[in-house]
C-alpha cells in the first residue's frame, strides 16, 4: 500500500470536514451532513460526509475523498495536502440536531416477537368471516388485495372503545397497520372504527420509524405522504415510479436516522394534505433540503380522495417526475 492510500485510510475525513466548517448540524449513522460550500447552499444540508468520502447530493454533485477535499476546500497542492493528512486529528466536535428530532431505534426485540405473532393473528382474521367488514373498507379505500396482503394488513375485531389481551400486550380493536423497516418492526398502528384519535399505537412500539422505508432502496426519487393509506395507494399504483413513505402524520418529526436514509434520493417529493397542518407539516420538511418539493394533488383534499374520484395516480407522479427532468436539463445548460 502506498503512504497516499495509507494516509487516505487513517484519516476521518469528517473530522477534516469539521475543521472547515464547524460541527454537523446533522448527522445519522456514520454520515454527517453540512451545507455545500461548493455551490454556497443557503437552503437544506446537501453535503454528505462519511470516514472515507464526501458528496453534494445537492445542485454541485461534488465529490470525493480526503485528499479531494483538501485540495477542492482548501485549495492545497498536493504535497500540502499530504502533510495535512499525516497531521494528528483532533476530535470530532458535538454533533447539534438543530432541525431534525435525535436518533431513533427500534423496540426492544422481545416486543418486536410478541407484536409479530399479533400481526399475524390479525392478517388470519382479516381474511376469515369475521373480517370481511374490515377488508370491505380496504377495498372501498382503493387498495387491492395483493396491496392488502403485502402490507400485512389485518384486524383486530370488537367495539372501537376495546381493547385486548393479546401476546402480553394491550391491542386496541380496529384495522392494523404494521410498519417493518430495515429488518424490524417499529410499530403497529391501529384504525379505528370511530374515536378521536382514529389511529392509535399498540403500547412499547416506537412512534418514530418510517413506513414503507425498505422501498428507498430501490429508487433514487421518494414521495412523503401524510399517511400510511395514502402510501399503500401510491405503492400500489406507481411503485415502479417512486418510493412513497410516511411519517404517519403531519405533527411526526423526521428523525436525524431516516433523514440519513435519503442521502441517496435525488429528488424528494412532498404531497401532504391539502388542509393546515399539511401546509404546516409540509414547510417543515421543505427547511431541510433543496431536495424536497412539494408535489399537490390535482384534486381533492389527499392522495386516496384524488384516487378514488378518478384521479390517475401512475400519470400524476410521471409528470411530476417529467417536469423535474426538464426543469433539471434547462438548469444545467442554461
Amino acid at each position: 500500500m502506498s503512504d497516499t492510500h495509507r494516509l487516505k485510510e487513517d484519516c476521518d475525513l469528517r473530522r477534516l470536514v469539521a475543521q472547515d466548517l464547524g460541527p454537523a448540524p446533522l448527522h445519522g449513522g456514520r454520515a454527517h451532513l453540512w451545507k455545500c460550500p461548493f455551490h454556497h447552499e443557503r437552503k437544506g444540508y446537501s453535503l454528505a460526509v462519511w470516514p472515507d468520502g464526501y458528496r453534494c447530493f445537492g445542485s454541485c454533485d461534488t465529490q470525493g475523498d480526503a485528499l479531494d477535499w483538501l485540495r477542492q476546500y482548501r485549495h492545497l497542492s498536493f504535497a500540502d495536502a499530504l502533510l495535512v493528512l499525516g497531521e494528528p486529528q483532533p476530535e470530532l466536535p458535538p454533533a447539534e440536531h438543530s432541525h431534525l428530532k435525535g436518533a431513533s431505534e427500534p423496540p426492544e426485540w422481545e416486543w418486536q416477537e410478541r407484536a409479530a405473532r399479533v400481526v399475524s393473528l390479525a392478517e388470519d382474521t382479516l381474511w376469515s368471516a369475521e373480517g370481511e367488514p374490515a377488508l370491505n373498507y380496504l377495498l372501498e379505500r382503493g387498495l387491492t388485495t395483493a396491496t392488502i396482503r403485502a402490507a400485512r394488513l389485518g384486524y383486530i375485531p370488537g367495539d372501537f372503545r376495546e381493547w385486548r389481551a393479546l401476546e402480553g400486550l394491550d391491542v386496541p380493536c380496529g384495522i392494523t397497520i404494521p410498519w417493518f423497516a430495515a429488518d424490524a418492526l417499529w410499530a403497529v398502528k391501529v384504525r379505528r372504527a370511530y374515536g378521536d384519535p382514529k389511529y392509535v399505537h399498540i403500547p412499547g412500539g416506537s412512534a418514530h420509524g418510517l413506513f414503507n422505508a425498505d422501498a428507498l432502496n430501490n429508487h433514487r426519487v421518494a414521495l412523503f405522504c401524510e399517511g400510511e393509506f395514502d402510501t399503500l395507494v401510491v405503492q400500489q399504483e406507481a411503485g415502479n415510479l417512486v418510493a412513497p413513505v410516511t411519517l404517519g402524520s403531519a405533527t411526526a418529526r423526521m428523525t436525524a436516522r431516516w433523514y440519513s436514509a435519503l442521502i441517496g434520493q435525488q429528488r424528494i417529493f412532498v404531497a401532504y394534505d391539502r388542509d393546515e397542518a399539511g401546509k404546516k407539516a409540509t414547510e417543515r420538511l421543505l427547511r431541510l433540503s433543496p431536495r424536497f418539493r412539494e408535489l399537490r394533488v390535482p384534486n381533492g383534499k389527499d392522495i386516496t380522495e384524488f384516487y378514488l374520484n378518478g384521479g390517475d395516480v401512475y400519470a400524476w407522479v410521471e409528470e411530476a417526475l417529467s417536469t423535474e427532468t426538464k426543469g433539471r436539463y434547462i438548469n444545467e445548460y442554461r
